[in-house]
């Protein structure tokens, strides 16, 4: 954890607790098994309760992150901010948050937690590296849950429930981008949920762009481009917009042989405002995806390329649920969940930054399970160093060397 030693400055956490948070980035990394407080215990010089007290103290991870990043991505790159929620897996009736969200694996609705991701995407190294992140309030779901079963009453709570939901977004992105300067990345990039007018006047209202998906209820129209006749209002619009046809749209060369692209300048009336959409297509299967930016003197092929970056924020989720222990967490208090989840992201988001920073020529593709075995293998090999520089031996009737070939066993196995 190099990397966090130089940019820990900028936490102003007391020395004690900066040696706390190291040792939790680390251990996330190298445990094998469950990320719970006391199988850190177990590998680790720290009590179980003392995890357990620190996991409730606050850490501007914001600010941890962001100083990383900006010490490691090359300022030449293209950077843009990601921004997803991720589903946790979560049992129990007194967990803070609960709530019924929806999980993209199972495609329904489930029990648990959700959290809302703030990433930076170097779209030029095709990487996302974690910010902050927040647990989703659970009451815009039971609103929701426990409308009345009448048509009109359950849509307008299901649509208070969206709007709910969509403000405790935009009230993590506000605290965050203009705390830390990253309206100066320009775009934020999310997928088609987020094409809705209170989130997209949000971004706006930060000095950002969004770019994202149109909606399929979006009804765009075309912009009149002809003269005006002399009398009444001038006219502003010249007919719906048809994406089976687009004959009004602009052919633009495509980086991507398998994709077609083009573009067009359209208002959409749900968002109030004129957008630059760009119909991808793919050449096979004539597969249909249409982006949109509010910016419109943006390249359509930086448009592309922006949104498809924008998927490097999943690999963010997938790394930290498969190797640092993402939806391990057994904690009860608010707290604690967001320094568990906020300690995962960043535990990898850390080691991809420093193989970044010690790269080979050319740079080997990122692997996080290399990662961990190779952190594993060098904590372990720490331990018998030290244990032999203090004049120690490792015979194999000796007690050390029961002791190290049960390192981190649930319950000691004798020989």
């Amino acid at each position: 954890m190099r990397l966090f030693d130089s940019v820990v400055a900028t936490l102003g956490l007391s020395q004690p607790f900066q040696r706390l948070v190291r040792e939790v980035l680390m251990l996330l990394v190298i445990v094998p098994g469950r990320a719970t407080f006391l199988n850190l215990s177990r590998h680790s010089r720290y009590d179980e309760k003392t995890f357990r007290r620190g996991f409730r103290r606050e850490v501007h991870w914001a600010a941890l992150n962001v100083a990383a990043i900006r010490a490691v991505a090359p300022a030449h790159h293209a950077h843009v901010l990601a921004f997803d929620p991720s589903f946790i897996p979560k049992s129990g009736k007194h967990t803070p948050g609960l709530g019924r969200f929806w999980n993209s694996c199972t495609g329904r609705a489930e029990l648990g937690l959700e959290i809302h991701v703030l990433a930076w995407v170097d779209v030029t190294a095709n990487t996302a590296y974690a910010i902050q992140a927040a647990l989703t309030p659970p009451e815009p779901a039971r609103v929701a849950r426990t409308a009345p079963r009448t048509t009109g009453t359950a849509t307008q709570a299901t649509a208070k429930a969206e709007d709910s939901r969509v403000d405790a977004y935009l009230a993590h992105v506000r605290r965050v981008i203009p705390e830390h300067g990253l309206s100066a990345l320009r775009y934020l990039s999310a997928d088609g949920y987020f094409g809705k007018v209170k989130f997209v006047d949000g971004i706006q209202s930060l000095g950002m762009n969004v770019i994202s998906q149109l909606r399929r209820d979006a009804d765009p129209r075309y912009l009149y481009t002809g003269p005006y006749r002399g009398r009444g209002r001038p006219r502003r619009y010249d007919g719906k917009v048809d994406l089976a046809r687009r004959d009004r749209f602009t052919a633009v060369p495509s980086p991507d042989a398998d994709r077609i692209l083009e573009t067009a300048v359209v208002y959409a009336p749900r968002l109030r405002c004129c957008l630059r959409v760009v119909v991808v297509t793919h050449r096979h299967t004539r597969g249909r995806a249409v982006l949109l930016s509010t910016d419109l003197a943006l390249d359509p092929v930086k448009r592309y390329r922006y949104y498809a970056a924008r998927f490097q924020i999943e690999f963010l989720f997938r790394d930290s649920k498969q190797f640092t222990g993402l939806t391990h967490s057994q904690a009860r208090q608010a707290q604690a969940l967001t320094f568990h989840v906020n300690a995962s992201l960043t535990a990898g988001s850390l080691t991809k930054l420093q193989m970044m920073q010690t790269r080979t020529h050319p740079p080997l593709p990122f692997s996080m399970a290399n990662a961990a075995r190779r952190a594993f293998n060098e904590h372990f090999l720490q331990r018998l160093l030290a244990h032999l520089d203090h004049g120690g031996r490792l015979a194999e009737n000796s007690p050390e060397y029961e002791t190290f070939c049960n390192y981190g066993l649930i319950q000691p196995i004798a020989a």
